[in-house]
């Protein structure tokens, strides 16, 4: 049988089949969630329609000098360490010496370099008799 509906008709038609069928779901939803109220047995989070602000804690005078205090003694450390000055730790007073990196030796670098190249020419090599392998298994 051929479809005697135009194409606005049927998107008019099926517009309002979504929409009845959203309204017959949230009355659902609603009669679900007076049960799970009423019950008392739902989970109590996820049914309350309702939900709680949690209060805001509020900080002690004390807890944000010392919060204060750990602030400076950071900024104090970072702009210590950009102006390369020594670096005081307020626990122990003391002085600390940026770490010093260690530095490659010529002999070390060329012995790294060796290596590096005998392990490169290897995958190479192992490279090169896979693909003479894949295109002598394909003929």
């Amino acid at each position: 049988m051929p479809n005697s509906l135009s194409s606005d008709q049927l998107r008019t038609l099926t517009r309002d089949g979504a929409r009845l069928r959203l309204a017959e779901l949230r009355t659902e939803i609603a009669a679900l969630e007076s049960l799970m109220r009423d019950s008392g047995t739902g989970d109590r989070g996820a049914a309350q329609p309702t939900r709680r602000r949690r209060r805001r804690r509020r900080l002690s005078a004390a807890g944000r000098a010392a919060i204060a205090a750990g602030q400076k003694a950071r900024w104090q450390k970072a702009k210590a360490a950009t102006n390369g000055a020594e670096l005081t730790t307020p626990t122990t007073g003391g002085s600390r010496a940026p770490r010093k990196r260690s530095r490659m030796s010529a002999a070390a670098r060329k012995a790294v370099g060796e290596r590096m190249r005998k392990y490169w020419a290897a995958r190479r090599k192992q490279a090169t008799t896979k693909q003479a392998r894949g295109t002598a298994s394909k003929r």
